[in-house]
């Protein structure tokens, strides 16, 4: 059995109807900050009386209400779907299930509350609102939730609210070792009640000297008499009682040498914390009687990547191993999210006030599956934390675009007065991926179809990928070592009046995937990203750079870039850029290493501009006009920028 789709209507940031659908075992939850990732988890502990937290209370707040007018949901209503019961949960939640035996519970609250100021609640099982609903059901469903900012500490003491008290409970299923557990404490406490061989006569001392005083305050008839004992001895306070000690060692023993998780570390309670769920899960799958569901958000609280990693795995294990256990987690961890097949992640988005998800394994990926689970690395799995998303074929594009982006964000806001986009790619969520070259095709199949079959599925963010020409080399006579005449073949390198077709393998993507409503794939005109920026018009920056970090002191290289700077001639665009790309890529210096420090010069230069103009109080017109000068932007890094970032693009 497993929760296979969740319906939220009118709650929280939800105003329409909004299908979650979950697959079994393991789901991770991703998307950016108010996408509505803790809605779900909150709508499923409403729904399933998760109570630990109090959350069967519903306030005014739960319900929408908009922040653009007045309107706001009359009624919250949440519905979930089971499938997949067993013989013996087809009997327990009969009531609940159809023909076909799928089970489903409605919630639903309406927003007018009684005369003591509470929303009144109906929840019914199945189709039908009248029909029977046996409230004892519940008790075979376990939902246990861990909250994003645990109190981890308080959890493991001792107290009411002890997990490890829960755990305990669940340990002792047989009534003879409770009675047991409670006469071995109820006679230890006989025997300091009742000072057997005198061993406790401090305790006894003072019992009677508290009496003394009793009596002779209050008087015979309103006095009143005292004992003292060791702890109460009922089943429950005794469980409640104990607490939990560590030592930073796997595997010790001795009990001198462990110490009070007071003094532990943040990340190490909150995995004991966890620990302790664990094995009351482990507990809870033995019994086949009772469906478990396991809320966390934000498992990664506290934790180094190492541990992230250990942690996901092991609730991937116990996901699988557990049939009768499904756990649903949240996370803005890009190294949780990068450790689990894409399988189990689910991307959560909103959209005109509805929650969108997409399960990436009902993605039609075909051949690219493994190759995106291979490649899905810290780095890259931050597209799934994004607003937008822009892919890059190298490290150069990966420097530089995020500088370049300010620069095109502010001439597009120039134009676009109506819709202005925010100034930069971080204001505006956009992550760069580097896909370090150009396999567009298993990247883009997240977002759009790239067949003729359209793929309906995809993740509903803006993407936009950047790509070069590259045209085929240039075949020239030659002759070699040997003095015999070959054919070798050169780099081209073209003018904006060549008609030069590009060789690059993923150019042909772009009619198939360009009228898709997400994606978009933009190709340099000339040659690559380097001797584009540099045909551009932008030699006098970009030789400059070059001049500063070029590894040898003297030499051609550093004759020619003088030469450029104080002779520089229009007519020599095509040399000079022909020059700039062969020595940023030559393999002692490196594009890395170019691109970086070209992008501390434009963003330098940036953020000079910006602080002069402001400090003169200059229009808005006039600090455009200004940084748009900084560096001339190629027109297909200006589309692929504004795409991403949700503006108009003519292409």
């Amino acid at each position: 059995m497993y929760i296979s789709k969740l319906n939220i209507e009118g709650y929280k940031n939800c105003k329409n109807k909004s299908e979650i659908q979950f697959n079994k075992g393991l789901n991770i939850l991703v998307g950016e900050n108010a996408s509505g990732k803790t809605t779900i988890i909150n709508a499923l502990r409403m729904i399933l009386k998760e109570n630990e937290f109090s959350y069967m209370n519903i306030s005014e707040d739960d319900f929408y209400k908009s922040f653009k007018d007045s309107e706001q949901a009359h009624a919250i209503k949440i519905n979930i779907s089971f499938e997949e019961l067993n013989s013996n949960e087809e009997v327990t939640f009969l009531t609940w299930c159809d023909a076909d035996f799928k089970a489903k519970l409605n919630l639903e609250v309406n927003s007018n509350p009684n005369r003591k100021g509470y929303f009144r609640k109906s929840i019914w099982g199945g189709a039908s609102k009248t029909s029977a609903f046996e409230e004892e059901t519940f008790d075979c469903i376990d939902c246990i939730y861990l909250p994003p900012l645990r109190d981890a500490e308080e959890k493991l003491t001792n107290g009411k609210k002890s997990r490890l008290a829960t755990l305990l409970k669940h340990q002792y299923k047989d009534k003879n070792d409770e009675n047991n557990l409670v006469e071995k404490v109820s006679e230890f406490n006989n025997k300091i009640t009742t000072n057997e061989g005198n061993n406790y006569k401090e305790i006894s001392k003072a019992k009677e000297n508290i009496n003394f005083n009793i009596k002779n305050s209050m008087g015979e008839m309103f006095g009143q008499s005292i004992n003292l004992q060791f702890a109460d001895v009922s089943f429950n306070k005794i469980l409640e009682s104990i607490k939990m000690v560590f030592f930073p060692e796997i595997d010790a023993t001795d009990i001198k040498r462990f110490r009070d998780i007071a003094i532990n570390s943040l990340g190490y309670n909150n995995l004991l914390y966890i620990a302790t769920v664990f094995a009351e899960l482990q507990i809870a799958g033995k019994s086949k009687d009772l469906f478990t569901v396991l809320l966390i958000e934000e498992p990664e609280a506290h934790l180094h990547p190492q541990l992230q990693i250990k942690l996901i795995k092991h609730l991937e294990t116990l996901a699988n191993q557990q049939t009768n256990t499904q756990v649903i987690i949240t996370t803005h961890s890009p190294i949780l999210a990068s450790s689990v097949s894409i399988d189990n992640l689910i991307h959560v988005s909103e959209q005109n006030d509805t929650i969108k998800t997409t399960s990436l394994c009902k993605i039609r990926l075909d051949d690219s599956k493994n190759y995106i689970n291979r490649w899905l690395d810290v780095t890259k799995s931050t597209l799934l934390f994004s607003k937008g998303v822009i892919l890059v074929e190298g490290i150069s594009e990966n420097m530089l675009i995020p500088e370049l982006a300010k620069i095109c964000l502010c001439k597009y806001n120039k134009y676009n007065s109506a819709k202005q986009l925010p100034s930069s790619l971080e204001e505006a969520g956009i992550s760069v991926i580097n896909i370090n070259g150009i396999n567009f095709k298993h990247f883009l199949k997240l977002f759009c179809s790239i067949d003729e079959d359209k793929n309906i599925i995809k993740i509903p963010i803006k993407c936009s990928g950047m790509t070069d020409n590259d045209p085929e080399k240039e075949e020239i006579d030659a002759v070699n070592k040997k003095g015999e005449k070959i054919k070798v073949k050169i780099d081209t390198y073209p003018n904006f009046n060549d008609n030069i077709e590009g060789k690059n393998s993923a150019l042909k993507l772009i009619s198939q995937i360009n009228n898709s409503n997400y994606a978009r794939l933009y190709h340099s005109p000339l040659k690559t990203f380097e001797y584009d920026l540099a045909m551009e018009g932008n030699i006098m920056i970009m030789v400059k750079c070059l001049n500063n970090i070029w590894y040898s002191k003297t030499g051609e290289v550093k004759d020619t870039c003088k030469d450029i700077s104080e002779n520089y001639d229009d007519t020599k665009l095509q040399e000079y850029s022909k020059f700039i790309h062969k020595r940023a890529s030559d393999k002692k210096l490196g594009k890395g290493i170019f691109a970086q420090e070209l992008a501390e010069d434009i963003k330098k230069e940036y953020d000079e501009k910006l602080l002069e103009l402001n400090s003169k109080d200059e229009t808005k017109e006039n600090v455009y006009d200004e940084i748009i000068e900084i560096f001339k932007v190629p027109q297909y890094i200006y589309n692929s920028v504004v795409w991403a970032c949700g503006g108009d693009v003519s292409d």
